[in-house]
């Protein structure tokens, strides 16, 4: 037997291992976001999946010792369930999407991510048992087909993570993957003159020809869409449909990231701010004189930008995505010209000293998922290092307040104040559900902003105005924690983001999953 070439399977194997993770991963992610949950879901299925495939290969190595046909199949097999997931996933996704953010996000996987696992990990033990010709070598070659296998993994998750899925999406990578992982066997297979082989070779065809069908653009009746992109930071499509607020209908054009809203834009009246929260914080930026110093962190299609133009802040942007910045100059009018640095938040605040800015502001949630790193201690000090004297954060957040669901807030709030800022908090109207939550720190003392305000805006006045800040002594931050490096907390944002997930996806996520195109 040629020792070489049962390596090189096993490396084929790791590579798929981490292929099918990520790729699994990334396929919850319209449906059920990428909180905490999903993580733990998908990183918890995939051990299993292993697990489960190591104890069953060596079952099976145990009864067909010596026979290379087995592992052939079950390597073919792996492959087939990976060429399945784009289809399986979308099928039993849709299915669950009105489970629990937890159990809907392991049902689904247990259906499309789990089966080709378990193949997988059936790969090792047969291939240690064919290339054990004698037992004083056994540990030598186990040692080599994991190293060899996790050196696969290794470098195939580098690949999908920096070049394929942000290249090529999702889809398409998972039918490669599992080809890749089949073919080789096949070839095998037929040069021992076992015909059965041709099955499997004709359905990783039919699955190309089926996902160049899939893949058709779906927009339909009062819906188009323009752009579909899946990348490692998520799905992102540009939709044309109906929209409705306050009883005015309007068709506007939404980005939505993960099949959430991200931004709204009235094809009618460009200059419409469809979000409350996108109406009041240029208010707090207005209360500097023009050529302030402003850094927005998060865009989304630029409304924001937008509004901070017009009041003449000598702006800059951050955007951790680039496709975003893309999808905001081409779909949503952004000034071609506006210079926006592509970066992580926290990697640009510790990254630069200067500027110092007079305003910063936070936009920064990636659908459901807000950016604890960047709400630490150490992160929201990072920021104020950045501010001038006298200046402002503002932080758009989670409206929940009250219960579980509120404590991340109370706790950001806390931190804040164990950070050094003068904390208001500021609330757009709505229920707790539907609403946006303003942090208003201060670096230096509270800010009346009801004298600093110099125009009111349509539909806005000083008393609306001043009726959306919170009492300090309605905010008990006695349970509250800081958050910090060391203990983020991660648990807190989870059921926020749980819960807003869940509310999202009975009102938009059914609908917008429906559109694709590539």
């Amino acid at each position: 037997m040629n020792r070489t070439y049962f390596y090189l399977l096993s490396f084929l194997e790791g590579g798929a291992v981490m292929a099918c993770e990520l790729i699994g991963a990334k396929m919850l992610a319209p449906y059920f976001g990428t909180s905490l949950y999903v993580w733990a879901a998908a990183l918890g299925l995939t051990l299993g999946g292993l697990m489960t495939g190591y104890f069953t290969g060596g079952l099976l190595s145990k009864r067909y010792p010596n026979r290379p046909s087995v592992l052939y199949w079950v390597l073919i097999l792996a492959g087939l369930m990976l060429v399945l997931m784009p289809f399986t996933s979308e099928w039993v996704m849709s299915r669950a999407i009105d489970f629990s953010l937890q159990f809907g996000a392991v049902i689904s996987l247990l259906v499309f991510m789990f089966p080709p696992l378990i193949f997988m990990g059936m790969v090792s033990p047969l291939i240690i048992n064919l290339l054990n010709t004698r037992v004083k070598d056994a540990g030598n070659s186990a040692g080599n087909v994991y190293a060899i296998s996790t050196l696969g993994g290794i470098l195939v998750t580098f690949l999908m993570g920096f070049r394929i899925i942000p290249g090529f999406g999702i889809n398409y990578p998972a039918i490669i993957t599992g080809v890749a992982l089949g073919v080789l066997p096949i070839l095998s297979l037929l040069h021992r003159r076992q015909t059965l082989a041709m099955v499997p070779a004709g359905l990783f065809a039919l699955a190309f020809v089926a996902m160049g069908w899939k893949m058709q653009d779906r927009g339909q009746g009062d819906f188009t869409i323009h752009y579909h992109s899946e990348g490692v930071l998520g799905q992102i499509k540009v939709l044309d449909m109906p929209f409705e607020d306050q009883g005015e209908h309007f068709t506007g054009r939404g980005l939505v990231v993960n099949n959430t809203l991200q931004t709204v834009m009235n094809l009618e009246d460009p200059d419409y701010d469809f979000w409350p929260y996108t109406r009041y914080i240029p208010l707090f930026a207005a209360a500097y004189p023009e050529g302030s110093k402003a850094l927005l962190l998060g865009m989304g299609g630029g409304t924001l930008v937008d509004r901070l133009d017009d009041l003449q802040m000598d702006l800059e942007v951050v955007e951790i995505d680039e496709r975003i910045r893309r999808v905001a100059v081409e779909y949503f009018g952004l000034d071609p010209s506006t210079e926006v640095i592509i970066d992580d938040a926290r990697h640009f605040l510790r990254a630069r000293k200067d500027p110092k800015y007079d305003i910063i502001i936070y936009d920064t949630f990636i659908s459901e998922s807000a950016p604890e790193h960047i709400l630490t201690l150490e992160g929201l000090q990072d920021a104020r290092s950045r501010m001038k004297p006298g200046g402002t954060l503002l932080i758009n957040f989670y409206g929940y307040l009250e219960g579980n669901r509120g404590e991340v807030v109370r706790s950001v709030y806390k931190t804040l104040q164990k950070a050094g800022y003068q904390v208001q908090l500021f609330t757009t109207p709505g229920p707790e559900s539907d609403r946006n939550i303003l942090f208003v720190a201060t670096e230096g003392p509270v800010i009346d902003w009801h004298q600093r305000v110099k125009a009111w805006p349509e539909g806005i006045d000083s008393l609306s105005f001043e009726q959306y800040f919170l009492p300090a002594d309605q905010i008990d931050t006695s349970h509250a924690v800081v958050l910090t490096d060391r203990r983020p907390q991660l648990e807190l944002y989870a059921r926020a983001s749980a819960d807003w997930r869940k509310l999202y996806n009975q009102f938009y996520t059914r609908k917008f999953s429906r559109f694709k195109k590539y």
